[in-house]
């Protein structure tokens, strides 16, 4: 066999294509119903940005956590007006209970007993009881 004196080409190494720069959705949709290029876009001559597009995510994550911000402010209000509405429902069964709680004790003394009574036909027995003794004879 005879040796290939051939030699064999170099392989060419194509540099890698440069990451396309970011391109923002978000406002690429926008766009289509609001003229943002006129607010925020590229000037045609230099292409120079007027707002820095780049900066608009972070803008807007500041802006969603000012609004979780004001939510959970909000909620907290809520809480302790609930709070507060709820100690006063309390209050008022706390004083319903102990009036009604008077009313039964009341009722259970021997003189309202004995007015009740007198309705049907009972009357209280005004003598003493006698007590019986036995003897046993043992």
């Amino acid at each position: 066999m005879s040796l290939n004196r051939r030699k064999p080409k170099p392989e060419i190494k194509v540099p890698k294509a440069a990451k396309p720069k970011r391109t923002y959705d978000v406002f690429n949709w926008l766009n289509r119903f609001l003229p943002l290029d006129k607010i925020f876009g590229e000037k045609a001559p230099g292409k120079e940005e007027r707002v820095p597009v780049k900066y608009f995510y972070y803008v807007a994550w500041v802006v969603a956590l000012l609004v979780c911000y004001e939510w959970i402010g909000y909620k907290s209000e809520q809480y302790v007006r609930n709070s507060i509405k709820l100690k006063k429902e309390v209050d008022d069964l706390r004083a319903e209970y102990t009036s009604i709680h008077a009313d039964y004790m009341k009722s259970g003394k021997q003189s309202v007993v004995i007015e009740k009574v007198k309705s049907i036909g009972l009357e209280e027995n005004l003598t003493p009881p006698k007590k019986i003794i036995v003897r046993s004879d043992d």
